[in-house]
């Protein structure tokens, strides 16, 4: 086995259909956090959770932020690179097929997701960003042609006029956007996960 960058957890059903999920959890969150919701939204999915390694009054995360807002550039990068290498890991030590995989992200996590197909373009392929927001700057200017994304914004999250920001430099960089707006607020609502299930199904 690989000596992974990243503490994880991976979960296999036992009728698995060959898609995988990694699972980015938020602020405060584990490599643990999003396995229910990710199992009622693809039962027959492979879960794979990944442990933020940054800690903010011991609420882990997966990069150091400044202020609710701006966020650490060289820690965002240091740690999009450890994804990386983690990524090309697991493939290789669990037999995971890079076509099926699906990144699924909330709040810190969707942010992260987000910084790595910045950073590291065509390595994830089709992901999930549940409340998100851009992180970097500036943002690189990069080929996303090929990759999904649906962003999932809560109408009322006071954080949720930041996503069009994001939403804007995926549809520009190329990428295969469906962004759309449930009513909730910063939380995870039920029609997070059936939109979720429905646009996985899709894909």
């Amino acid at each position: 086995m690989t000596d992974l960058p990243f503490v994880h957890r991976i979960h296999r059903p036992e009728d698995p259909d060959g898609r995988t999920i990694l699972l980015l959890h938020g602020t405060g969150g584990s490599e643990t956090d999003l396995m229910p919701l990710a199992g009622r939204i693809a039962p027959r999915a492979t879960l794979l959770g990944l442990r933020g390694r940054s800690a903010e009054e011991g609420a882990l995360r997966f990069f150091r932020r400044l202020s609710m807002t701006s966020f650490d550039q060289d820690h965002v990068r240091t740690e999009a690179a450890a994804f990386a290498a983690f990524w090309q890991g697991a493939l290789a030590d669990y037999g995971l097929d890079p076509v099926r995989m699906t990144v699924l992200g909330y709040s810190n996590g969707a942010n992260f997701a987000g910084a790595v197909m910045a950073l590291f373009p065509g390595l994830i392929r089709r992901a999930i960003l549940m409340r998100p927001m851009l992180v970097l700057d500036p943002v690189p200017a990069v080929d996303l042609t090929g990759t999904r994304v649906l962003t999932l914004q809560g109408a009322r999250d006071p954080y949720g006029s930041f996503a069009p920001a994001l939403n804007g430099w995926l549809a520009s960089s190329g990428a295969d956007l469906d962004a759309q707006v449930v009513p909730a607020g910063h939380e995870l609502a039920q029609q997070d996960l059936d939109a979720a299930a429905e646009w996985l199904d899709q894909s």
